[in-house]
């Protein structure tokens, strides 16, 4: 975040139907921290999603492939720069399986190709009109699984190409490097069985969007329908 720190409260759901449709919702509340000036929060942009599982298995080319749309609203508060923009996404999303050592757990390799674009325009920096914010977004991301699936250590080398911005010295390719984990600690036996925890931390190689370093916890029940 320019000019200070945020944190931001997620809350959200995800529904899976037929083992191939995803719906997600997320209600996300923000609390700026500036660098002078008094601490705000805001209800954030709220955000609906869905994924499609289309095909494919380990004897194909692919292991996975799917499509993936989200739609935040812009449901924030821009005076308070936190959301208020609102945008909408369109992903594709292969998937592969590769082995790498007998002794080793097999590695997921799966990318994102994305087109995003704002749903608020922005005033310019030049002072003349407004400008729909729109880049591509190219993700690649490694997973292995140990112990039964209890930990997921995850790698991530995460582009944007922003194509369209308020301020052209925006529009450049922005590269970051992502680390995290996923873990269940309970077993299947245990009443919080259900809970998992992933955490993880970004960190910007070429430029950066909005922040130097960003932190995420999340903290996710599974229930059984």
């Amino acid at each position: 975040m320019k000019g200070g720190n945020g944190v931001e409260l997620a809350p959200g759901a995800s529904w899976v139907f037929w083992q191939r449709l995803e719906i997600d919702a997320e209600v996300p509340v923000g609390i700026r921290i500036p660098n002078h000036g008094a601490t705000v929060g805001s209800l954030g942009d709220v955000a609906f999603g869905s994924q499609l599982l289309l095909c494919c298995g380990p004897d194909g080319v692919l292991d996975y492939f799917s499509v993936r749309g989200d739609v935040s609203a812009p449901t924030g508060s821009r005076g308070k720069e936190i959301g208020g923009t609102g945008s909408w996404s369109v992903s594709l999303l292969p998937a592969r399986r590769f082995t790498i050592a007998q002794a080793l757990p097999d590695l997921m390799v799966q990318m994102q190709l994305a087109y995003t674009q704002d749903i608020r325009a922005t005033p310019a920096a030049s002072g003349n009109g407004s400008v729909l914010q729109k880049a591509f977004i190219w993700n690649t991301a490694l997973a292995q699984q140990y112990f039964e699936g209890r930990i997921r250590p995850v790698l991530e080398l995460l582009g944007t190409t922003v194509v369209d911005a308020a301020d052209s010295a925006d529009q450049r390719t922005v590269v970051e490097l992502a680390a995290g984990m996923w873990t269940a600690p309970f077993p299947d036996d245990n009443p919080l069985s259900p809970l998992s925890v992933g955490m993880g931390w970004k960190w910007p190689v070429v430029h950066h969007l909005d922040s130097e370093l960003t932190a995420v916890l999340i903290v996710e029940w599974s229930f059984g329908v």
